[in-house]
């Protein structure tokens, strides 16, 4: 059961990271990624436990429903999502390995991953034996479908913002944080909904969402872009690199005034 709270998730992270052709990701930035994404889940548990219990101190019993909303979309999916994506940006935004508009697909995945193996982990010390592997597989389809549609308006953003396209690039943030929320709850809804109406809705709503996200992530990867930088983009890290070339470009003009004066 260990085994498989894991393999399947580094199997799927290793696949998009062959996938991408072009140019691909360093490992050290990816491990990075995914370790930010255990990160978030582990503070997901606490915010999440702090979530609960202050709702149902408030929580007078009178609709099911909106409790079981509030559970879905602000306490699992905002947080989970909102995390994701903060770690995703703080990591990867001013990145000069962020070039190309597939790259965001790759993140999003291995901050996915990350957090995806964590939570299994933790489900399987928690459970022990009476775990299903539906648990655990599950939550890999899921985390396929939401991870896609983030990096997909995530590189979409970054794409823009090199261009200077700033009303696009808030769009596309905006959706690279609303449209994974908004996947995740109503996923969340069938699952805590218990009835096999919603099992049946949720059978559905996998197999469009995960046709959906193959095409988004063939059409991205089709339609590759390369994202100019300039000096001003990167990272402050990234800083010995623009002053060499600075230095040479002096040296150059240092040697031409030399021979202009010979």
């Amino acid at each position: 059961m260990l085994a498989l709270a894991f393999i399947p998730g580094l199997i799927l992270l290793f696949t998009v990271w062959k996938l991408d052709t072009v140019e691909k990701e360093s490992p050290i930035l990816l491990l990075k990624l995914f370790g930010a994404g255990a990160a978030v889940m582990l503070i997901d548990i606490l915010l999440r436990t702090f979530g609960l219990k202050l709702l149902e101190s408030t929580y007078n019993g009178t609709s099911i429903l909106l409790y079981t909303f509030i559970d879905a979309f602000i306490f699992t999916a905002f947080i989970e999502e909102g995390g994701r994506f903060l770690v995703l940006k703080f990591l990867t935004w001013k990145d000069n390995e962020f070039n190309y508009t597939f790259d965001a697909i790759v993140y999003s995945v291995a901050v996915s991953v990350g957090f995806l193996i964590t939570e299994n982990i933790v489900y399987v010390i928690k459970y022990g034996s009476a775990l299903k592997p539906s648990a655990l597989l599950l939550p890999l389809f899921a985390q396929i479908v939401i991870s896609v549609f983030m990096g997909y308006a995530y590189g979409l953003a970054k794409n823009c913002d090199s261009k200077n396209d700033t009303k696009n690039k808030k769009l596309y943030l905006v959706e690279a944080v609303l449209v994974p929320i908004a996947i995740h709850g109503f996923y969340e809804i069938c699952i805590k909904a218990g009835t096999t109406l919603f099992y049946m809705i949720l059978v559905v709503y996998m197999i469009v969402m995960t046709a959906l996200s193959i095409a988004v992530f063939i059409k991205m990867r089709k339609e590759d872009t390369e994202i100019e930088w300039d000096a001003t983009d990167i990272n402050e890290g990234d800083g010995f690199e623009i002053n060499v070339t600075d230095l040479l470009h002096r040296k150059e003009s240092f040697g031409k005034e030399a021979d202009n004066e010979g």
